[in-house]
């Protein structure tokens, strides 16, 4: 019993919606609406649907809650506070206390927040654009293999005529048993080829799904547009203009200085209006309501404590202005390699298609000189092994061509587009 290829789609939709708990009855709109759509609907089920995302959107949202409680510094403080000393003596008191000047502290705190909401919105584009990344090559790489796949199922079928031809030369006493046998045993390896092709294309969906989370087909190819790059150069600045990673490293570089004068101003006293009301049985004070101006200073180890976390955070800054020089030099080298790799691919592409057209031409040749006697069929069989095999080489050359093409566009914000998501 064959495995029919063609309800492949289908049933794994039903087994990932079986998996993931979803209605079975959305079986049929999965299938047919993801099937048919493309690169740009599986990048958008990726940031739709990722765990990953949802966790990092959960961090940006605690850390805008982090810079609303900074800024709620600039409020009063209201203390209460009661007590029982014996049965006849009750007291309480309630403090409020404002801010008058902090010499900075409050302000350094927002600020700090909010250089961390920012850094946390690179982060999360930091994250998206590695599951653009991972979700655009991992397409691609579905359609190389199905590409693959093609040229196999070529292969297939042309070993299958030549296996019909020489079991017909055979019967005529034109070949021999052994010819016979030889052609039926490269139809097996056709065969056995094209399986292990199709055994990676279901690995390669397996992985594609697991990043979208929903069953994308990948059945339409890559638009060609979203290959084209411009020159080195350009490719760099966008790239240092785009980086997520690069901007990611500024923002928390920018943290560690505001994290100095942080650590400055704690340093300095802080200056309070202060009220204070009694409440309850008083037998020592008769004023029930005092106010006035409150001046502050706490100086934990004489001072000592509080300048050594200014020098811990100087040291922390400047590991974070080393760590922006290094993410800037591994963008550049990142580029370069990217380009000069995709520039590699380009020119084999060139040298690759000239073989196939020549092997392709010499096993025309080889044919018509079979049948005038003057080729064996094991020649003709090894040309036909021998052009599947540069068929196939450059399939595999012009997918990596197009995945090293697409890392490029992620890496420049390009794809980003493709989501319908703004960079920052």
């Amino acid at each position: 019993m064959f495995f029919k290829w063609q309800i492949l789609p289908k049933l794994l939709v039903l087994i990932f919606l079986g998996s993931s708990g979803l209605p079975l009855m959305a079986a049929e709109k999965i299938s047919s609406s993801a099937v048919d759509q493309g690169l740009v609907f599986a990048l958008q089920a990726t940031l739709t649907y990722h765990p990953a995302i949802k966790g990092k959107q959960a961090e940006l949202d605690a850390q805008s809650y982090t810079v609303d409680s900074a800024k709620a510094g600039r409020y009063p403080t209201l203390s209460l506070q009661a007590n029982n000393l014996n049965d006849e003596l009750n007291q309480g008191s309630v403090r409020l206390q404002q801010p008058l000047w902090t010499f900075g502290k409050i302000n350094n705190a927002i600020q700090r927040a909010e250089a961390n909401y920012t850094a946390e919105q690179w982060a999360l584009l930091q994250v998206q654009r590695q599951l653009i990344e991972q979700t655009a090559v991992t397409y691609a790489r579905v359609q190389g293999i199905k590409a693959r796949e093609q040229v196999a199922d070529e292969n297939v079928t042309q070993h299958e005529q030549l296996f019909q031809r020489i079991q017909r030369r055979q019967k005529g006493l034109l070949d021999t048993e052994a010819d016979v046998m030889l052609a039926r045993s490269r139809l097996v390896q056709a065969r056995v080829q094209r399986q292990n092709i199709r055994g990676e294309l279901l690995v390669a969906l397996s992985e594609l799904q697991s990043l979208t989370q929903i069953f994308v087909a990948a059945d339409s190819p890559v638009d060609e547009q979203l290959a084209e790059l411009p020159t080195v150069q350009k490719v760099e600045l966008l790239a240092l203009d785009n980086s997520a990673d690069l901007q990611l490293k500024r923002e928390r570089l920018k943290v560690a200085e505001l994290a100095i004068k942080q650590e400055k101003s704690a340093l300095k006293p802080n200056l309070y209006l202060q009220v204070d009301h009694d409440v309850g049985d008083s037998q020592i004070n008769t004023q029930r309501t005092r106010y006035g101006i409150n001046f502050v200073a706490n100086y934990e180890g004489l001072g000592f404590t509080g300048r050594g976390q200014v020098k811990i955070a100087v040291a922390r800054s400047n590991a974070a202005r080393y760590d922006v020089d290094a993410t800037l030099n591994d963008v550049k080298q990142r580029v370069s390699m990217l380009m000069l790799n995709r520039k590699v691919q380009q020119d084999s592409l060139v040298s690759q298609r000239e073989v196939v057209d020549s092997i392709g031409e010499t096993l025309a040749s080889f044919m018509r000189q079979y049948q005038s006697g003057r080729k064996t069929w094991v020649e003709v069989l090894n040309t036909q092994r021998e052009l599947t095999q540069q068929r196939l080489q450059l399939s595999q050359i012009h997918n990596d061509w197009l995945i090293l093409s697409l890392r490029v566009a992620t890496l420049i914000g390009n794809l980003d587009q493709q989501t319908d998501r703004q960079a920052l």
